[in-house]
């Protein structure tokens, strides 16, 4: 009888532990408050948590077990003082609303299918995001990252590991020392490329670019860039750009080492420098006069099968017909395109947001537009120009 009540409590104990760690939520309120969980209980380390509710994180959590998972309707938001967030084992999946302070995902399994904002983000974990990152003001990614989803409004990203975009990227600055490749729409502030990156669809710099590394821009890419491009490896190693796309430069260009492409080009609205080598057959054009070759200054070496002004940019004598007014603008942007036909016409935010396209059309209604710095983009075939245009209220 003994051992029977024995085996009968011990069952009974191994049932209540059971029960102990699983949480659900069934009221909105805080993580620490026992009236927000099925248990009654605060959710610990190693418990598997699952949150239907708006659910406010008001303690910081880290966890080597168990998992959290947040269903569509479900929020895990910090309070007011700043709370983090750290998987370093056991399961995250999000289908609903993160909103924490640090994130830091080292080890375990993870996913995201909602929306995930974040102070800080810092990733160890290979996985695949079908949802939304917004709002992070630094982020590293030290793993493999493949985004079908969106990273929206990045300050500060630094890609260590392996990243392929092929959803929708807005950062600001922008240091790549792994491996980055974008297939869809990429746009940033400023970039410095120190490892391998490759795009095969369109990026957008609303400054400028360095190029430490290799970068790689595939036929029919376009990266336009409204300001310069440096191409320089300071100390050992090599810097070499290898296009067969179309890049669009609204400032200014400089080599100090390897260019080369067969079938690309690169247009250039003001100074062209070299001091390095521009190779095989690619074609380039300066839009501003200068003498043969089509390059301002030329210190180094430049293949004889190099072109000028042949496949890429638009002639000097239609450029000068394209004019922005009024320049400022309140209410109304018009383009006068001359004699350029046939082209599609975008307008982008100082951020990179594309907020207007038109086709053969050089007019867009900025009323309901904020104050700011904005670039029109023109393009006609494999041609494209940038001009910028500021608003004002």
């Amino acid at each position: 009888m003994k051992r029977n009540i024995t085996l009968t409590l011990f069952a009974l104990l191994l049932a209540f532990a059971g029960i102990s760690q699983t949480a659900t939520s069934i009221a909105n309120g805080n993580w620490t408050s026992p009236a927000t969980w099925s248990c009654s209980c605060v959710p610990l380390p190693g418990y598997t948590v699952t949150i239907n509710h708006n659910v406010t994180l008001n303690t910081s959590f880290a966890y080597t077990s168990g998992s959290i998972t947040i269903n569509a309707g479900g929020a895990l938001i910090t309070d007011l003082t700043g709370r983090d967030l750290w998987i370093n084992g056991g399961s995250f999946s999000n289908s609903g609303n993160l909103d924490v302070h640090f994130l830091m995902t080292s080890t375990g399994t993870f996913a995201n299918s909602g929306t995930i904002t974040a102070r800080a983000y810092s990733n160890f974990v290979n996985f695949t995001n079908t949802g939304t990152f917004q709002l992070i003001d630094s982020m590293r990614n030290n793993a493999t990252l493949i985004n079908n989803g969106s990273f929206l409004t990045i300050d500060s990203i630094t890609n260590n590991g392996t990243f392929n975009n092929n959803g929708t990227c807005t950062y600001n600055q922008f240091t790549n020392n792994g491996t980055y490749t974008n297939t869809n729409n990429l746009t940033f502030t400023d970039i410095t490329n120190n490892g391998t990156f490759t795009n095969t669809s369109t990026m957008l710099c609303t400054h400028s670019a360095w190029n430490r590394g290799l970068l790689i821009n595939t036929a029919p890419a376009f990266f336009t860039l409204n300001k310069s491009l440096l191409n320089q490896k300071p100390g050992a190693g090599t810097a070499c750009i290898n296009n067969n796309g179309r890049i669009a430069i609204a400032d200014s260009y400089y080599n100090f080492d390897t260019i080369k492409g067969t079938t690309g080009g690169i247009s250039v609205q003001d100074s062209s420098v070299n001091y390095g080598h521009m190779l095989q057959s690619f074609d380039f054009c300066d839009h501003t006069p200068n003498p043969s070759p089509n390059i301002d200054y030329n210190f180094g070496t430049i293949s004889p099968t190099i072109t000028y002004c042949v496949n890429t940019g638009i002639k000097e004598d239609n450029l000068a017909d394209v004019l922005i007014y009024p320049n400022p603008a309140r209410s109304q942007v018009n383009i006068r395109l001359g004699e350029i036909k046939n082209c599609e016409v975008k307008l982008y935010s100082s951020q990179g947001t594309m907020v207007a396209d038109r086709i053969n059309s050089g007019f867009f209604d900025t009323s309901m537009l904020s104050e700011g710095l904005y670039f029109v983009t023109i393009q006609h075939g494999a041609d494209i120009i940038i001009k910028k245009v500021q608003i004002i209220k």
